[in-house]
């Protein structure tokens, strides 16, 4: 027992010395302390705690500095100072402010800081904590956490009163239990915010270092962005630097400082339902504070001033430049039938910090729509430095002499999607205007639906055969936004006889209403129905005024739809491209030769699933086009329009008269510009990215848009055909042929024989298919001209027969075109009644078919040639992107072909123009008849006579002279 009596001696000794500790404290906080009068127990056991835990600390901080008392002089020497300078610095602090018509929120503070003199203090100039409202004293745990069971017990104190300042809001709008504030019911509760990040360069550095200026700043930004800032805590940083958090009501504001540097980066985050993309001029304005001449060159210290000074780069002093970003952050539901604008193009355009410049122009909300506009610079093509030097005349730089290329891509959102930009204006307007109207040959009227920033308006008034324009605009807000913030859209300024805007132009028609109602009211089946039994009633009255046509019901000759996307998910886009009554109106709006034009937004990928189930509102309007009775249509994309993706656009055309238009080559295409165009006061071309060379690349539609067509159910017949050879096919060059005289007789000339076995479904020479010699309309229509024109053109007439001899017709491009087989192939003649051998593949050749037997055709109920164009569909983009491949063809064998025995083709596939048919079939029955030869045989024997007859002529010159 004597050995354990003194263990348990120590430790009731030292348990009696706590006990007398804590009596001792008790006495002494219950007599002196300030806190302790009129507390009862519970609130007066938590005073005692917290003394406790102070003096606990205070003699644990003792104990440290009287072992290093001697190495800390200089150290409490700093802390005094610090001290000094932080009570004087939060008299200047100004405190946190509630907006005007808030009321005070009820919150618990808790906050745990180093101790005052611990070493986390000496990296600090200052420290200082201020708050909105008397703040509750709860107990802190060494964590920093509250514990607090009974909210009863906490008591304000009075220091956080004192910190509220004179700007504390009066006790009528402090939240409390008894009268709680009204709730907004409107306002959203959801686990989502708005997180803004801004970075400053080129900051004043005093600025950058005062504690004072900035958290000025920070409430500032706070009161201006009407959000409610509870408390902030701010750290002076040695040797420079300030560090700055700002509790929110809705989250949290914070920044730091580098001053030698001139950098300030900004955080700010919250979950209220206002918007924080305005706040950004106002932190710009705040933060951004400039160094003494920010923006202009100064000459280095010493130079002379006398007059000669030449600025150099190295002294220019560059103002404050921000780069900020804006992103949602969170969980929101979804928006059935549409979207948050946040959410669409613009949010990805305010979430990209890495972009050089950003600045919202403006923002405007009409009774349709949200409309903004921002001015954006991206590091890839371009910096801010660049432009800044653009702004500056008076030095001589690149930028400087060519400023309009340094500019700020400006670009509009509607409702948050991107709608057009700057450095895509003229690509993206140029490419959806001007294949459709060089489709048409002589447009005078033309109708824009939407385009309300005028630059489709602007490209269309560039066409000299324009009489009127008209363009009908819902959103005349929109309207007259673009002429504030978008005036380089509709600047006609430029165009001879125009105005200095497109809308004023004396040919422009504006009117501000929905356009399917207009066309509907207009041109639809009732309203042309009533029209043809009000012409039979007015058919019969002779009075004079009846015949007076309403201007507005005049069709059109080219319609241009320049609206929503059809990818856009909202109810009026689905109204705009799944309206069969909308559509027809626009099909009967339309001249004859009438074209419609609209734009289909972002390309496919080759990767995409097919438009039937992928792009439903775009597959339906594009069906409807074809089965409405438009004769031929002409997809197309441009890649340089300003958006993320390559742009579609669809031109269809009433008649098949524009295919020709539509495939003119590059020189006749730059002509009709030339022709075409109104000319410019400044002598410029009025076109800065449409020409001959860029509507080639309109010509043939891309790839995407082919393997997405052959991706429908049921997969279309061409997707088999066309789209190159078919693999495991053997071919037999040109050297297994040869030619000799025909076996059919005399009058058939040459033919061509094989000289080995050749399998059924071989190919027939094929590497020589394509080499043809190609007659273009064009080309055929002026040889016909001058030769009767032209006295003495006896080898244009050659060339003519050369042509029609030995080539053959095809419409896949345009009317009346000849190919003709550049090698020994073009010596393949016709196989009569059924003999033909060889052919391109297709049904026609088929035995059976009616056109596979030339004797057996009865002309009286066959009145039209075999589709020799292929085009069995209005929309067809395998055909049109193989044009040349279906034009020249790739014979192959229909049967099996003995060595030594002679090819023969089916010439009714020769023929394409129903002109021409009848005539065409019936000179080839007189020629498998006998009674007739072929063209070539023809044309030879004629050039045997003509030959005969002129040695015949010399003779007899001969012997005249020798008579003489």
């Amino acid at each position: 027992m004597a050995r354990s009596s003194l263990p348990t001696l120590i430790l009731a000794t030292a348990v009696t010395c706590v006990l007398a500790f804590v009596a001792g404290t008790a006495c002494r906080v219950l007599l002196f302390h300030p806190r302790s009068h009129g507390l009862g127990f519970v609130d007066g056991a938590r005073v005692i705690l917290n003394v406790l835990k102070e003096n606990v600390s205070s003699n644990t901080s003792y104990a440290d500095s009287e072992n290093s008392r001697a190495g800390d002089a200089s150290n409490d020497a700093t802390r005094a100072k610090k001290r000094t300078m932080s009570a004087a610095g939060k008299q200047n602090l100004p405190a946190p402010r509630l907006h005007g018509g808030k009321v005070m929120p009820q919150t618990r503070y808790t906050g745990m800081a180093f101790p005052e003199n611990g070493r986390g203090r000496d990296a600090v100039r200052s420290s200082h904590d201020l708050h909105i409202q008397e703040q509750e004293e709860c107990l802190v745990t060494a964590t920093g956490t509250g514990e607090n069971n009974d909210e009863t017990t906490c008591r304000s104190t009075s220091s956080s009163a004192n910190n509220a300042g004179a700007d504390a809001p009066p006790p009528a709008q402090q939240y409390n239990t008894t009268n709680p504030p009204p709730i907004d019911e409107n306002e959203e509760h959801l686990p989502a915010g708005q997180h803004l990040l801004v970075d400053i360069k080129n900051v004043d550095a005093d600025f950058l270092n005062s504690e004072e200026r900035l958290a000025e700043a920070m409430v500032e930004v706070v009161a201006l962005s009407e959000l409610t800032l509870l408390s902030y805590h701010c750290h002076g940083l040695i040797p420079e630097g300030v560090s700055c958090v700002g509790v929110l009501l809705e989250s949290h504001i914070s920044f730091h400082t580098w001053p030698d540097e001139g950098v300030i980066t900004l955080d700010l985050f919250t979950c209220g339902s206002g918007l924080l993309v305005p706040v950004v001029p106002v932190i710009e304005r705040l933060f951004g504070v400039p160094v003494e001449g920010a923006g202009e060159y100064h000459p280095p210290e010493g130079t002379a001033d006398d007059g000669e000074y030449i600025p150099q780069e190295e002294d220019y002093v560059p103002p404050p430049r921000m780069v900020w970003s804006h992103v949602l952050r969170g969980f929101r539901p979804e928006i059935e039938g549409g979207w948050r604008p946040l959410e669409a193009d613009i949010g990805d355009t305010l979430g990209k910090l890495e972009l050089n410049h950003k600045k919202v122009i403006s923002t405007t909300v009409t009774p349709y729509q949200q409309i903004d506009v921002l001015d954006v610079i991206d590091p890839l093509h371009g910096t801010s430095r660049s432009y800044e030097r653009s702004l500056h005349p008076e030095v001589a730089t690149y930028e400087s002499m060519n400023p309009e290329l340094y500019r700020p891509n400006r670009r509009v959102y509607l409702d948050g999607v991107l709608q057009s930009t700057s450095r895509g204006d003229e690509s993206y307007h140029e490419a959806l205007v001007h294949p459709a109207m060089f489709a048409h040959m002589d447009p005078e009227r033309v109708a824009i639906i939407g385009g309300g920033e005028g630059a489709t308006l602007r490209e269309v008034l560039k066409h000299n055969t324009l009489e009127e324009v008209k363009m009908i605009e819902i959103d005349e807000v929109m309207v007259n936004a673009s002429r504030e913030a978008l005036p380089g859209w509709s600047d006609c300024s430029d165009l001879e006889g125009s105005a200095s805007s497109c809308f004023d132009d004396p040919r422009t028609d504006l009117r501000c209403e929905d356009a399917l109602a207009w066309f509907i009211d207009r041109f639809s089946d009732e309203v042309a129905d009533s029209s043809d039994d009000e012409e039979e009633v007015d058919s019969s009255d002779d009075d004079e005024g009846d015949d007076v046509i309403d201007i507005d019901a005049e069709p059109f000759d080219v319609i241009i739809m320049d609206a929503l996307d059809p990818q856009d998910n909202i109810e009026f886009a689905d109204a705009l491209y799944n309206n069969d009554v909308f559509l027809g109106s626009l099909y009967r709006a339309l001249t004859d030769d009438g074209v419609l034009v609209l734009q289909l937004g972002e390309s496919p990928h080759n990767s995409d699933p097919s438009e039937q189930t992928n792009n439903k509102n775009r597959h339906h309007i594009m069906s409807m086009i074809e089965d409405i009775g438009f004769q031929s249509m002409h997809i197309y994309e441009e890649s340089h329009c300003g958006f993320n993706y390559p742009w579609s656009f669809l031109v269809a055309c009433k008649s098949d008269k524009c295919r020709f238009n539509w495939y003119r080559n590059e020189a006749e295409i730059d002509l009709q510009i030339h022709y075409r165009m109104m000319r410019t006061k400044s002598g410029s071309s009025p076109l800065r990215y449409f020409d001959g060379a860029t509507m080639k690349s309109y010509q043939d539609p891309p790839k995407a848009w082919e393997t997405l067509y052959c991706r429908r159910e049921p997969v279309p017949e061409h997707c088999n055909e066309y789209r190159g050879y078919h693999k495991g096919i053997e071919n037999y060059s040109i050297d297994n042929f040869e030619v000799r005289m025909s076996s059919i007789g005399d009058g058939a000339g040459r033919g061509v024989f094989a000289k080995v076995d050749i399998p059924q479904g071989s190919f027939i020479a094929a590497e020589e298919s394509y080499k043809k010699v190609h007659f273009t309309y064009t080309t055929t229509y002026l040889m016909e001209v001058v030769k009767g024109k032209v006295q003495g053109a006896d080898d244009l007439r050659d060339l003519i027969q050369y042509a029609y001899g030995y080539g053959f017709q095809e419409k896949v491009v345009a009317d009346y075109e000849y190919f003709v087989d550049s090698g020994i192939l073009t010596f393949v003649n016709h196989g009569c009644n059924g003999t033909n051998n060889i052919g391109d593949g297709s049904s026609g050749n088929d035995e059976g078919s009616t056109y596979f037997n030339e004797a057996t055709l009865d002309l009286s109920e066959i009145i039209n040639p075999p589709k020799g164009s292929r085009r069995e569909s209005t929309f067809d983009p395998v055909v049109d992107r193989h044009l040349h491949v279906i034009a020249t063809g790739h014979d192959a064998a229909s049967r099996d072909i003995k060595a030594g025995e002679e090819l023969f083709q089916n010439y009714l596939f020769f023929i394409s123009w129903a002109e021409d048919w009848k005539d065409e079939v019936m000179h080839l029955q007189a020629q498998c008849r006998g009674e007739t030869f072929g063209q070539i045989k023809a044309d030879e024997n004629e050039a045997l006579e003509e030959e005969e007859d002129s040695s015949d002529d010399e003779e007899d010159d001969e012997d005249s002279s020798d008579d003489e």
